[in-house]
């Protein structure tokens, strides 16, 4: 009898694990959908998520001619003529197809680059319509051909670049080395090729190129994956940008073993913090010859692991990264050319495979993600031949919770694109740090979202939101609400329009004096505007030591003092944010360092 218990009591714990653990997504199967019924082109095709209207509804973007209107209900209409022509045409089968998406102009909409045998520019007008980019450097489409595209300000002046990968041998025409092209802002927003760089002078079978701040130096580097497809694996191209340490935009190539010398046959490279410790990890989907790796970053030295996810002989392409349980911990989604693959991130350096997650398989190229339905889970679009693709929606009924954000730039690029994100919240009884970064290229000739998504599980309030712009600016957020979505616009200029009234008002928090202090110092600030005030001072991991103000101020200089008592020495940080009555949203914020020596 006690056998019998004890062997019912193992099969209600394993039912039950296997319960807790399950992913769901529903195949969005209706033939009268345009996005389930379409027949895409054969080749090698990406796809993007991405909200071209501003209505707060991801559109979906499929390589080449491929434009879906979120219509809401699970819809999408195809926008026959977005590309200035009077109907849609049926792309040619051609083998690269990657697309990228940002703000090149600043002007307030997401602008398409394609790149495939000839590539384009398509700057969007606004109004549902794109116009092709044919004159200048950026209209050049022969010369800037190549396999796939990714947007980054790599020299932070507010712009973003682009780079196209070209792989030898694999498109049509001679072989070139990548295209490198400096966005030079405004007024006209040309682009002006850059050589010198190891990456832009030799021919290689470059795959796909990834933007990201791999040592969180606040300047983005560049990975880009060589998979030569022949069975003879080499080196990836991993670049340093070294633009904080030198004052100039410039790349060393990586040779730190393992990431800079291990012998890949590499697609896409994807950096992120898997275990939520503070710094991004490195996963690299390969190809035949050689298996996926993963590497765990440990105070940006890196260590080759296993996971169970190397899927030798698979012929691996996208990885792409999120979490969709809402549990905080990412986890991925992989494809290859026979089917893809489901990891849930078990929260303790593990991994579990989820079978069936993903109800489609055979040649799977693109997996982009984004929350479509706006319900806060992370849903799935896979981009394959011919019937190996599919949109997913994320049917998890798990109840944890969630939040999104969406960046505005003001002093970076529009787009926010390299900025980083760092949510702290309590999550299953544990204080944790999570990272996003917003990225234009992470998956296989793909985009994610823009939008930063963070599971919470059952934290109902966030404790702390620092976001590290582009520009330099770092903006911190407190006592955050949890399920639902919020545009945060980048702040710390002086001058703040306020969008209500549409004037512009002035804030501004001066430097602590004396400053190195001990243990007492005065903080200035000046506000020609009654506003609610909130002055808190932080430590340097962005937990919040002392509220100082946090109520309606009249107009007027004010003056407050801070005493240190006995926190330890070492470096502070003082934040004023002003908000705006209607919304609550914040619309000034500026930070100070300050230096506690005793």
């Amino acid at each position: 009898m006690k056998t019998i218990i004890t062997l019912l009591t193992s099969w209600f714990v394993g039912l039950l694990f296997s319960a807790l653990f399950a992913q769901t997504f529903t195949r969005i199967t209706d033939q009268s959908y345009p996005i389930v019924s379409d027949s895409f082109p054969g080749g090698y095709p990406g796809a993007a998520w991405i909200d071209y209207n501003n209505d707060n509804l991801l559109d979906l973007f499929v390589n080449n001619d491929y434009l879906y209107k979120n219509e809401g209900n699970d819809n999408f209409s195809r926008n026959l003529t977005f590309k200035g022509r009077t109907q849609a045409i049926t792309p040619p089968n051609v083998i690269g197809s990657g697309n990228s998406w940002a703000d090149y102009d600043n002007d307030g909409d997401l602008d398409m680059f394609s790149a495939s045998a000839k590539s384009f520019l398509f700057r969007n007008e606004g109004d549902e319509t794109f116009t092709k980019i044919t004159a200048g450097n950026i209209g050049d489409s022969i010369a800037n051909r190549g396999w796939t595209c990714s947007w980054g300000d790599y020299d932070n002046d507010g712009n973003v670049d682009l780079l196209v990968v070209h792989p030898a041998n694999f498109v049509p025409g001679t072989p070139i080395p990548n295209r490198l092209l400096h966005n030079d802002g405004p007024p006209d927003y040309t682009f002006t090729p850059v050589t010198g760089f190891h990456f832009t002078t030799q021919l290689a079978p470059y795959t796909v190129g990834t933007w990201s701040d791999y040592d969180l130096d606040s300047d983005i580097d560049l990975f880009i994956g060589s998979g030569p497809a022949t069975g003879s694996p080499a080196r990836d191209y991993l670049y340093k940008n070294l633009l904080k340490e030198s004052g100039s935009a410039d790349f060393e190539r990586i040779v730190d073993s393992p990431i800079g010398t291990d012998l890949q046959d590499g697609q896409v490279w994807n950096l992120i913090d898997y275990d939520n410790d503070g710094d991004l990890d490195a996963f690299l989907t390969n190809y035949f010859a050689a298996p996926n790796r993963f590497y765990r970053n440990d105070n940006n030295s890196f260590t080759l692991i296993t996971t169970g996810m190397e899927l030798s002989g698979n012929g691996c392409l996208a990885n792409t990264w999120g979490d969709f349980d809402n549990d905080g911990f990412l986890d991925v989604v992989i494809t290859s050319e026979a089917s893809n693959f489901f990891y849930r991130n078990n929260g303790d350096g593990t991994f579990t495979s989820i079978s069936n997650a993903i109800t489609i398989s055979g040649n799977e190229r693109g997996a982009v993600i984004g929350d479509y339905d706006n319900d806060g889970d992370l849903d799935l679009f896979i981009v394959g031949l011919p019937a190996a693709r599919g949109l997913f929606r994320n049917d998890n009924d798990n109840g944890y919770n969630w939040k999104k954000l969406r960046l505005i730039g003001i002093e970076s690029n529009k787009s926010a694109i390299g900025a980083v994100v760092k949510l702290k919240a309590n999550i299953n009884g544990t204080s944790m740090w999570q990272i996003r970064e917003v990225s234009a290229q992470n998956s296989f000739n793909s985009m994610n979202s823009l939008i930063v998504h963070f599971g919470l599980r059952e934290a109902v309030v966030i404790d702390s939101v620092i976001i590290n712009w582009p520009s330099g600016i770092q903006q911190v957020l407190t006592d955050v609400s949890v399920n639902n979505h919020e545009e945060i616009e980048e702040a710390g200029s002086t001058d703040t329009e306020d969008k209500d009234t549409g004037f512009f008002e002035t804030f501004k928090l001066e430097q602590n004096y004396p400053n190195p202090f001990n243990p007492s110092t005065t903080i200035k600030f000046v506000n020609h505007k009654f506003a609610f005030i909130n002055l808190s001072v932080y430590d340097i991991l962005g937990n919040k030591v002392k509220t100082l103000v946090n109520e309606e101020m009249q107009t007027g200089v004010h003056e407050i003092d801070f005493n240190a008592g006995d926190l330890a020495s070492g470096i502070y940080f003082c934040q004023l944010m002003s908000k705006n009555y209607t919304n609550d949203k914040v619309n000034y914020s500026s930070i100070k360092k300050m230096i506690y020596l005793k």
